[in-house]
This record gives structure tokens, sequence and C-alpha cells, in this order.
């Protein structure tokens, strides 16, 4: 098959990422994929299918194909009046409208979730959000993970470092991923007397707004996709905070996979996450998130329990049956 994957841009995030990912792995099957976008200068991510940078999304500019995929609101309703794909979808990693920074949108968001084309979801908890409000149909899509480029380099380990390090990955001026709950969370534990390290990773330099919430022992501003493995084996824990309308982000799965115990917040789209595997503690309760770290710190046997089972977890997100069903929606009414 042709397809083309439409995006704003390729900047640093977990969303891009995932596209990427999802092109790679339907051209390694055989199939014709070009990622189209108005932005193709970043460098922070291996991109191995074709880009093809255009000044806007309309029928001059999009390559002619069996599937077009619109990743972002913003593109979804010029790719659906170019009309130049014979089936065109919707890939929704998270419903826009309640964001604090696209909300002044909300109308564009409207028309674009209107569109009567099929909406690929990449977390159940979306369904009762986007069901009966908007057209379908709604095709749910797991969360992949490649967990072997994420092993560690000494899988049997079986305790913290001491001191032991906190791992807190996004962007501090985004509230939905509540970086100011972890690091909260992380001064009560110093407050407790532990000897803890704090861990940043981010998208965004360093803010003195942030710094003032907490200085990190080490700040990481924009690592490359292959730097990202190395960062997370250096953790013992990873807190992440995210609120309710955050979709299914990958830093969960990357620390699950890379051996670190995981404690994060009891939302909807980490349903899927069985309950052994990882901590869960209300949204905005940094109190319970200094609890359940401390927790996992204090108990050896209970983090390396963690540990196995993460990454165990980790490696049931296979990219295999993203693809599968991919192809299969793609090439359904296609002769």
């Amino acid at each position: 098959m042709r397809i083309a994957y439409v995006l704003e841009s390729l900047e640093l995030s977990g969303g891009v990422k995932v596209v990427v990912e999802h092109a790679a792995g339907l051209k390694a099957r055989g199939h014709d994929v070009v990622l189209v976008t108005r932005d193709g200068r970043h460098d922070w991510l291996d991109v191995p299918v074709r880009v093809h940078e255009v000044p806007a999304f309309d029928a001059s500019t999009l390559p002619e194909a069996d599937v077009h995929v619109a990743t972002w609101f913003p593109t979804v309703v010029p790719v659906v009046n170019a009309r130049r794909a014979a089936r065109i979808f919707h890939f929704c990693q998270g419903y826009e409208a309640p964001h604090p920074h696209t909300f002044h949108r909300l109308e564009e968001i409207e028309e674009a979730y209107r569109q009567k084309i099929p909406k690929l979801l990449v977390s159940a908890h979306l369904l009762p959000l986007l069901e009966g409000r908007y057209p379908g149909p709604f095709h749910v899509l797991p969360q992949a993970i490649s967990a072997r480029d994420f092993a560690p380099p000494d899988p049997e380990r079986a305790r913290p470092r001491r001191p032991p390090v906190l791992g807190v990955v996004g962007p501090f001026e985004a509230p939905l991923k509540g970086i100011g709950v972890a690091l909260r969370a992380v001064a009560k534990l110093r407050e407790g007397g532990r000897d803890v390290r704090l861990h940043r990773a981010s998208a965004l330099p360093l803010t003195e707004a942030e710094r003032a919430r907490g200085a990190p022992d080490a700040y990481s501003h924009a690592l490359p996709a292959a730097a990202m493995p190395a960062w997370y084996h250096g953790l013992d824990v990873l807190l992440h905070p995210s609120f309710d309308a955050e979709g299914f982000p990958l830093p969960p799965l990357e620390a699950l996979a890379a051996g670190v115990p995981v404690v994060l917040t009891d939302i909807p789209s980490f349903a899927p996450l069985p309950a052994d595997a990882v901590a869960r503690v209300r949204a905005g309760d940094a109190s319970g998130m200094a609890r359940e770290a401390a927790r996992l710190l204090d108990e050896p046997d209970l983090w390396a329990e963690r540990r196995a089972r993460g990454m165990e977890v980790a490696r049931s997100y296979s990219l295999d049956r993203v693809l599968d069903r991919l192809e299969a929606l793609f090439s359904q009414k296609m002769s």
C-alpha cells in the first residue's frame, strides 16, 4: 500500500516517535510510506522513511496514496479536503479539547473530530470521550514499544543504588504532565532525611521557575531518542505524575523495559498496566508519590519484583501487533 502520515512537525515528542515507529514498521513490511510535514528539520530521532516537507497541506502538496493518516487535529480537515487518498484516518493520541494549551482552538478541534472518517485511538480510555459525540468508527490501537532497545545492561541487579536516583520526564511548562507534583515528591523525600538524586529529562531547557521548585542533580535537554535507554539505565525509580487528560505517554513503558520501577498516577490511560507492575497514586498527590517511592527504596525485594515484572510487561507491548492491526484497517474495502 501507499501510505502517507501527515504531521505538523517532527519536533521532539513522544507522539511523533509513535508515528515514526508506525511508519517505519509498515515500511519494513514492504509498504511505500512517506511522512508529510511542514517542519522536518529535526534530528533527535532516526527517521528511516521518506520525509516530504511542504508549506501547507492541500491537494497540490499531499501525495496521492491508498491511505492518508492525519496525526493531529490541525492536519485532519486539510487532509480530508484534499481528497488525495482512497482512505483517510485520524490518529488520536489524546483528546485535545480539555488541554489548557489548546483550549483556545476548541472550534478547530471540534471541526476536526466531526469529520466522518475512522479514528485510530492510542488508548481505550478515549472511547467514552468520543463515542456518541463524534462520528466513527473508532479503532483502539495498543501502545507499543521496542523493549529490546531499552533492555538494561544489568538485568539481575537486585536493589537500588545508594544514593538512589529518581527520574522525571517531561516539560515543566506542560500542566498535564504534572512535573511540579513530582518535584514536590522529591522535596518531601529530602525533607524526611533521605539522600536521593533527581535526574530530569525534557524537550525544553531548564527554567528558573522549575529551578526554584527544586534544582535537579542532572538535567538532560532534548536528548536524542537513541540516548534515552542509557538515561533510564541511570535511574532507580521513575516518577510519572500525569493528570487525567494525558494520553498514554511512552516514558512509563520505556522505564519498565529498562528495568526501572515506576510510580505513576491512577489515571484512565494507565489502566491497562497491571497492578503488580507499577505503583499508583492519586493525580496531584505528591505525598503519595513520595510514600510509594520510599517504599520501593526501602524494600529491596519489592523493588526487584517490580523490576522483573515491569520488564515482562513491557515486552508484551509489541509493535508487531499494532502493525497487524494497521494493515488490516488500511486494507479494508480496497481492491
